[in-house]
């Protein structure tokens, strides 16, 4: 047996609208459920040397050009710190471009967590190794962060290399992408 309940709106019993259902059955909010977040952000704007340890700290700069996706922004970097805007369970990718004149064994970057705003661990690393002459390179760091604490709860990423090596800025206002952040909120904390 089945049934069926017909509406067009689902309020709370003060009479405070919560959503809408068309009559083609689409939904809509009066407020995002999930308070998602997208965002994407450029490393500098220029291609800057770094040597193993360096944190990436350069400019970043706050993407918004050319169907980039921005929603209910409210990231914040300082010093190559980024503080969350709200907690929940978070997506964060680094897509790390670099280049190297020398032969390395690595070449590449890891993610470092803190929970207290002070000390650092290492969340996550990746390397690839590059031959002599100039060559170019890349590694993706993907992340899912539960983040409850959004004063002491953060994240930084960090140069790793054999060799010093040149990590590619991008431009917040061009089309072309080089090393790039990426934070989505996919849900509350769990």
């Amino acid at each position: 047996m089945s049934s069926k309940l017909g509406v067009q709106n689902i309020a709370h019993t003060n009479g405070t609208n919560a959503m809408t259902i068309s009559s083609g059955g689409a939904t809509t909010f009066t407020s995002d459920p999930f308070n998602s977040v997208i965002e994407t952000w450029n490393y500098d704007t220029t291609s800057t040397s770094h040597n193993n340890g360096d944190v990436l700290d350069e400019d970043w700069n706050r993407k918004t050009d050319i169907l980039t996706a921005n929603k209910n922004g409210g990231m914040s970097v300082s010093s190559g710190i980024f503080s969350f805007p709200s907690t929940g369970v978070w997506r964060i990718e680094l897509d790390l471009h670099f280049t190297s004149s020398t032969t390395s064994a690595f070449l590449g970057g890891y993610a470092q967590i803190t929970t207290d705003n002070s000390n650092y661990t290492n969340q996550q690393a990746r390397y690839q190794s590059a031959s002599a002459g100039s060559r170019y390179g890349s590694v993706v760091l993907t992340h899912v962060l539960n983040i409850t604490d959004i004063t002491n709860q953060k994240i930084r990423w960090v140069a790793g290399g054999a060799a010093s090596f040149t990590i590619n800025g991008g431009n917040a206002t061009s089309s072309i992408n080089a090393t790039v952040a990426r934070f989505i909120k996919l849900c509350p904390s769990v």
